[in-house]
């Protein structure tokens, strides 16, 4: 496995992970920003010379958010997503972020597991934020992040 930032080359590779792993896929511009923003960056997976998938990032001063984090079916548990977590912890560290925060729709257990192993921690919810009964939880993992 090969971890690399995403390139403007990868715009393609990433919007077809978003659409097969996304109810709700973004945007090509939301994509470019990821890549172009000096505040932004997305993390590529690669496999066997395939894109694996990736992790889409925003930072402000000691803060970061996870955007979207998507890995292919085909290469789904293999220790990708725990990858691209570990190694975007060692860069926001790098660039003096304490503390990251993501959230995730309530129903999707795989991902939540996933946080929880890599030591995010619930602090709250967001009563039908996806939709009625649909809620999304919010993790953040602070202090020593990596």
């Amino acid at each position: 496995m090969n971890i690399r930032y995403a390139t403007e080359q990868d715009t393609e590779d990433i919007l077809k992970l978003e659409a097969e792993c996304m109810p709700h896929p973004w945007s090509r511009d939301d994509i470019e920003a990821l890549i172009t923003d000096e505040r932004k960056f997305a993390l590529l997976a690669e496999e066997d010379g395939m894109t694996a998938g990736y992790i889409g990032i925003s930072y402000v001063l000691d803060e970061a958010e996870v955007g979207n984090i998507c890995v292919s079916a085909d290469h789904r548990r293999r220790g990708l997503a725990s990858a691209l977590i570990d190694r975007t912890s060692e860069i926001l560290k790098g660039l003096g972020v304490v503390r990251i925060f993501l959230e995730v729709e309530s129903d999707n257990a795989g991902a939540i597991a996933l946080y929880e192993r890599c030591g995010f921690i619930r602090y709250s919810e967001r009563k039908d934020y996806y939709g009625t009964g649909r809620d999304a939880l919010l993790y953040r993992l602070e202090g020593d992040i990596q």
